[in-house]
């Protein structure tokens, strides 16, 4: 009984020791190599020899299942036929055979020697996998000796390349690519199992962006555990496959990004930035480091080397060309290291040395530095206005050259919002169980660090100035809480809310004087915190929204609309609103419309309010037709702060729409020039029923609402905003 009171008495001294000390220390556990040390100083009292026994035992334990998953890694979801499957050799090569493909622009070329066993699963992977891009293979035989020749005669619908001698590898690869002439070549290892879509993923990624030349797919062990995601090179020549023995899954692992070099058993490569290189340099023959010295090349040539995580591949490593450990194979790679050196030591020198390169995880280059992105969610842009703002800001910042992680803390995370942000070459990563060893993980290499909302905010902003004190952090409001809580707590007159507001008050403002800047979205809410804030420094990043074309006219549209997420409690304050208050004086006058209510996490207050001309329609994933044929929007919002995604949503459709005067509090509109406003149900029923019937003001108020959203919400209008701040760190 002691020993369990003396237990429960050290789990209370940690458990008093407060919220920020839990996380750091977990952090510090999960990023450094002394956790055995820090968990006994941490949890364990010096005087309890019990306590340290018992926490002993556990540590052993936490070390043998680290040890077990570094070494095994972790399984994947696996896609495609199984690596089973297709290994199951069988010598009758008419199991094997390919139809013509005709004219095609992908083009695989599978170096081989000797092991037909397993060319044959390689090829038999090919056959059983499903993609969409046309392609044809051509197997270059480097002068087999067993039954290789044989059995590849005897396929149909590939090109058997046949070389007389053995060359070596480097060789080999030169002769497949002198014998075909399309735009992308796939060099694949006959040592691998590929996967459902692997030839789409790497042609889609190259064929996005011209200055792509290179790219390399996500190796797995047989086990599916990781091999590789991309590698790494440091100032020494020496080199590491990034994650090797990881669980695959990680977010680590999981999205396009620059990097290095990648392992030739399974890449894509721009002929034309083959032919223009020379391909692998051949004073690299027979083999090593001819890969990395190939993405050097081609990045002095002006294109990028990238890693494509959607293309997975087994590789079943060294069976190629062998896996002889010899002294000879490592003299030989002694050399080429210190060739490689030599070629390119200018290049070299602004790598990382080999303890500290492993230490941080430098596996993405970056011309510019790395950000950390902090929110509730991953941005669901189809759900709700600040989604699509912060997914917008991401963006921008990618295009600014900057690496970016998105640490998405409570809500949603999965797909398609993880893979979107993932296709702009942003690391996500799930922090809603344990976040603290994200951020220390990252800590070292990070320049910025943009934490959004105030709860998450508060969470995270003392460990980023513990683990990268070097960064500036930025606070993003997304909209001052405490000011529209403030604001509720006056239309409903509830002391309750009144006390939420000022807690939010005091959370913000502590925000704001701690961190390096803040993100406001408006001029006025620029002024409020100028007001009580002076010192700080603070600007004004909006949502993002571009004019887009208008479909159709004043003539050819119908109905009213209102769109909002009803998470958000003024939308349904607006909502019930507006049908009580204001919709049966519109209906009176126009008995044939019918008001339409749009959005997300519809709640049972708002679909009770359906009735005859108000149609509750609920979540739409894509709002574009309904915007072209819809004639009226209204925001008949009572409360609130920031500015309104809806009405910049809709302006960029050009849909006029009326309005309350907080709903365009903070923005360049202009009742009876952009919009019109009124706050009154009698008001408020007029403008939409004169707006409604009125053609020339109709059509005057939609174009000018595109130039006014365009002139405060345009995407150059936040990157400048953005480059102003950074310029000020020295960024």
């Amino acid at each position: 009984m002691a020993f369990y009171v003396e237990m429960f008495s050290a789990l209370l001294q940690i458990d008093g020791s407060g919220y920020f000390l839990r996380e750091r220390f977990n952090a510090e556990l999960g990023a450094t190599g002394s956790w055995k040390a820090a968990l006994f100083r941490r949890f364990v009292p010096a005087n309890s020899w019990r306590l340290r026994i018992f926490v002993g035992v556990i540590v052993r334990l936490l070390m043998l299942r680290r040890r077990w998953r570094n070494r095994h890694g972790m399984p994947v979801h696996r896609i495609g036929p199984s690596v089973e499957a297709v290994t199951r050799v069988e010598r009758d090569t008419r199991t094997i055979g390919f139809s013509d493909p005709g004219p095609v622009e992908v083009v695989i070329i599978i170096p081989v020697y000797n092991n037909w066993s397993m060319t044959a699963t390689c090829l038999r992977s090919l056959m059983m996998t499903s993609v969409a891009t046309p392609y044809r293979i051509v197997v270059v035989d480097d002068g087999s000796t067993d039954e290789t020749p044989e059995r590849l005669a005897e396929i149909g619908g590939i090109t058997n390349l046949r070389l007389t001698e053995n060359v070596g590898f480097l060789r080999a690869v030169h002769a497949g690519f002198d014998a075909v002439s399309e735009p992308w070549v796939i060099l694949l290892n006959n040592d691998t199992v590929v996967t459902d879509g692997w030839v789409d993923a790497l042609v889609d990624l190259a064929r996005a962006d011209e200055t792509v030349g290179v790219v390399g797919a996500k190796l797995l062990f047989p086990d599916g555990g990781l091999q590789e995601a991309g590698s790494l090179i440091f100032a020494t020549g020496s080199g590491v496959n990034y994650g090797k023995g990881d669980q695959a899954e990680r977010g680590w692992y999981n999205f396009p990004r620059e990097v290095d070099y990648c392992s030739g058993a399974g890449i894509l490569i721009r002929h034309s930035v083959w032919r223009s290189t020379g391909g692998f340099d051949l004073a690299f023959a027979p083999a090593y480091y001819e890969e990395t010295d190939f993405a050097f090349a081609v990045r002095r040539a002006g294109y990028r080397v990238m890693y494509q995580p959607k293309a997975e591949i087994y590789h079943f490593e060294g069976a190629t060309y062998g896996t002889d450990e010899s002294p000879k194979k490592r003299a030989l790679m002694s050399i080429n290291r210190e060739r490689l050196i030599t070629k390119w030591s200018t290049e070299l020198s602004t790598h990382l040395q080999p303890a500290i390169g492993h230490r941080v995880g430098q596996a993405w280059r970056t011309p510019r530095g790395r950000i950390l992105v902090v929110d509730s969610s991953v941005p669901q842009t189809d759900k709700d206005s600040g989604s699509i703002r912060m997914f917008e800001l991401v963006r921008i910042l990618r295009q600014m050259g900057f690496a970016v992680t998105f640490l998405s803390m409570r809500g949603v995370f999965g797909e398609p919002y993880v893979g979107a942000l993932r296709d702009l070459e942003v690391e996500v990563l799930d922090g809603r169980a344990n976040y603290a060893p994200e951020i220390a993980r990252l800590g070292p290499v990070l320049q910025l660090a943009i934490l959004s909302r105030p709860e998450d905010a508060s969470k995270t902003e003392p460990l980023v100035r513990h683990f990268a004190p070097q960064a500036k952090i930025i606070y993003d409001t997304v909209d001052l809480h405490y000011v529209r809580e403030a604001r509720r707590a006056e239309i409903e007159n509830d002391p309750a809310i009144a006390a939420i507001a000022e807690q939010y008050r005091v959370m913000e403002l502590g925000l704001v004087t701690r961190c390096d800047a803040t993100l406001v979205v408006t001029d006025t809410e620029l002024g409020i915190l100028g007001d009580v804030v002076p010192d700080a420094d603070v600007r004004v990043v909006s949502n993002v929204h571009s004019p887009l074309p208008r479909v159709h006219g004043f003539r050819d549209r119908r109905d009213i609309m209102f769109v909002g997420n009803f998470n958000h409690l003024p939308n349904r304050d607006a909502v019930v609103w507006f049908v009580e208050e204001v919709f049966p004086r519109v209906q009176a006058a126009i008995p044939a419309v019918q008001f339409n209510v749009v959005g997300s996490h519809l709640p049972d207050e708002i679909a009770a309010l359906a009735r005859p001309g108000v149609n509750i329609v609920g979540w739409v994933q894509d709002l574009g037709p309904l915007y072209d044929a819809i004639r009226l929007v209204v925001a008949p919002l009572r409360y609130g702060a920031g500015i309104k995604g809806k009405l910049g949503e809709s302006a960029s459709h050009g849909v006029p729409f009326v309005c309350t005067t907080i709903a365009i509090e903070g923005t360049l509109m202009t009742s009876g020039r952009d919009c019109l406003a009124a706050d009154e149900p009698e008001a408020f029923a007029e403008a939409v029923i004169a707006l409604y019937g009125d053609e020339a003001t109709w059509e005057s108020i939609s174009a000018n609402v595109q130039r006014a959203i365009d002139a405060q919400c345009a995407p150059e209008v936040a990157r400048a905003a953005l480059e102003a701040l950074f310029s000020s760190f020295g960024l």
